[in-house]
């Protein structure tokens, strides 16, 4: 929701607010406002929607006044088995419990599913976070597939051209290249980020994906990062990735 000036003052929703703090996301945010857990003034606020100014009004989260927090910017090198959630409530192994025990409030920038292993980026910073994953975002992300069966000349065509999937769900089109010396594996270059997309994609298609692995996103490389190891982004990797959000999308 966009800022609004009323009575001389720039507000913001509270939930917005939370979020540019770099307390949480702003879905989190919701959730830990709802819960009667925040302040405004000496007002308990369980409104997400609340106007209010972060300049001038102070705001606490179970009793504790939020102030900016330090910007943070994270590579994760998930393996699979972890899911991509602070919680769950089937009490899976969550991908917080890889992030150094300081560095918690922050959120993953997209999602990787459970058997999906590769690059995941965190962050608190809002802005670089929806830059990334906005609709119609110009970022990449290229996964290495292994499947059950090769890939057909046919279906590979199919999945370049723009798939609509059962349900309806029409996608962009994509660049592949398989291997060389394994017909069953490739890689695959999207341009948006529909959930289980590519699992998806080769179910429909007959196909059973046996290792889904994210090597890339836009400029950013997995590299030789352990699995289940976390490292800053680099100040340089951060102005890539703005720049590469800022470009517009190239006719295609």
């Amino acid at each position: 929701m966009a800022s609004s000036r009323r009575d001389g003052r720039q507000q913001i929703t509270l939930a917005r607010a939370l979020s540019k703090l770099g307390l949480t996301s702003r879905s989190q945010a919701v959730s830990i406002i709802r819960s009667g857990r925040v302040r405004v003034g000496a007002e308990v606020v369980t409104s997400p929607s609340r106007w209010v100014d972060p300049r001038k009004e102070k705001i606490a989260v179970d009793g504790v006044t939020v102030r900016p927090q330090k910007r943070i910017y994270l590579m994760m090198h998930k393996p699979a088995g972890y899911v991509t959630t602070r919680a769950d409530e089937l009490h899976r192994a969550t991908v917080y419990a890889l992030l150094p025990r300081e560095m918690r409030y922050v959120f993953p920038v997209g999602r990787l599913d459970r058997e999906s292993s590769g690059l995941l980026l965190f962050t608190n910073d809002t802005e670089f976070g929806d830059a990334l994953t906005r609709p119609g975002s110009p970022i990449e992300k290229t996964y290495e597939v292994q499947t059950d069966l090769p890939l057909t000349p046919a279906a590979r065509r199919e999945m370049e051209s723009g798939m609509t999937l059962k349900d309806g769900t029409r996608l962009l089109g994509c660049r592949l290249r398989q291997s060389d010396t394994d017909a069953r594996s490739f890689w695959i270059v999207l341009r948006e980020g529909k959930n289980r997309q590519i699992r998806r994609m080769c179910e429909q298609l007959g196909l059973r994906v046996v290792r889904l692995h994210r090597v890339s996103v836009g400029p950013l490389a997995l590299g030789r990062l352990a699995a289940g190891s976390v490292r800053p982004l680099t100040q340089s990797e951060r102005r890539l990735c703005a720049q590469a959000a800022d470009r517009e999308e190239s006719p295609r």
